[in-house]
């Protein structure tokens, strides 16, 4: 889905509001394993995944941590880094050939001054990523690695065509190893 046409599904959009993303808008096709963008970047954009798998990550004593993964129909960005000016801790990666939509934060700002759209569209971005981050902190705090790994491929079933072992593993705060065991008992 085009980002035009997930805005026209959720919201009522003018056809200047049409007009003005249309004009902002920049998509790029990623492959499988591209870097969209690196942690210490300061980012600009809110990206849209129109079609594709991508993930969240950042680095900790060396390794490579999967922070989130979003799929199609999907806002992702470095909150910190767009909305505080700071270079991101995290950064972006297609897992799976990607079509991704990105637009300027400062000009959907802009527009948010005069458009209550807009200003929807933002609140809701944020709020999304909120409900996700919080709920990915709840699951990692009271639920067992073996209810995480459940609820994960409840969730998300196409995880593992898109996703290597050691991405699932590290987003679930376990071993490769352990993640063998708790795919054998099922």
């Amino acid at each position: 889905m085009t980002i035009l046409s997930y805005f026209k599904e959720q919201y009522h959009i003018s056809d200047e509001f049409e007009q003005f993303f249309d004009s902002i808008i920049e998509v790029k096709e990623y492959a499988k394993g591209d870097i969209i963008f690196e942690p210490g970047a300061y980012l600009k954009y809110i990206y849209f995944i129109e079609s594709g798998f991508t993930r969240i990550y950042y680095y900790k004593n060396r390794r490579d941590i999967t922070h989130y993964f979003f799929g199609p129909n999907t806002f992702s960005t470095g909150i910190e880094s767009v909305f505080h000016k700071k270079p991101s801790i995290f950064g972006f990666q297609a897992l799976a050939p990607s079509k991704i939509a990105f637009f300027p934060f400062s000009k959907m700002e802009e527009l948010a001054k005069t458009d209550i759209t807009m200003n929807k569209i933002i609140q809701s971005v944020l709020l999304d990523s909120l409900i996700n981050f919080s709920n990915r902190f709840y699951n990692t705090q009271f639920e067992t690695a073996h209810e995480r790994y459940n609820a994960l491929i409840e969730e998300n079933p196409e995880l593992f065509q898109n996703a290597s072992l050691g991405n699932i593993a590290s987003y679930l705060g376990i071993s490769q190893q352990t993640l063998s065991v708790i795919r054998g008992m099922k």
